[in-house]
């Protein structure tokens, strides 16, 4: 808007005392967003790294409980290989008639 005449125009000079007050509120503004913004990163960090934690639990869970399933087969077949080796090495000793308790004192070198 443009002045009109007889309007008065007035211009009030800022008290130093005033501007003091002004720049203090202004740091103190200025160190609360600081201070805010700061817990919020901490909040959103703390939130992000208990989810990552509990996600982290739950894939190594599963992938143990996975890789645990793969393994099962593998142990029952070497089981049940030893129980037929223990069962023809039972089975060779009673047809030769050789007691298992006594054992030769040296045995020849299997080539």
């Amino acid at each position: 808007m443009a002045p009109v005449e007889g309007d008065d125009v007035r211009i009030r000079p800022i008290d130093p005392s005033e501007r003091r007050e002004l720049l203090l509120e202004e740091r103190i503004l200025r160190s609360q967003i600081m201070r805010e913004r700061s817990s919020a990163y901490w909040f959103a960090a703390t939130k992000w790294g208990i989810a990552g934690l509990v996600i982290g639990i739950c894939a190594g869970g599963y992938l143990m409980y996975v890789a645990m399933l793969g393994s099962v087969p593998l142990v029952e077949n070497s089981m049940f290989r030893a129980q037929a080796v223990e069962a023809a090495r039972a089975q060779l000793e009673q047809a030769s008639g050789v007691d298992p308790a006594e054992e030769p004192a040296e045995q020849a070198p299997r080539r």
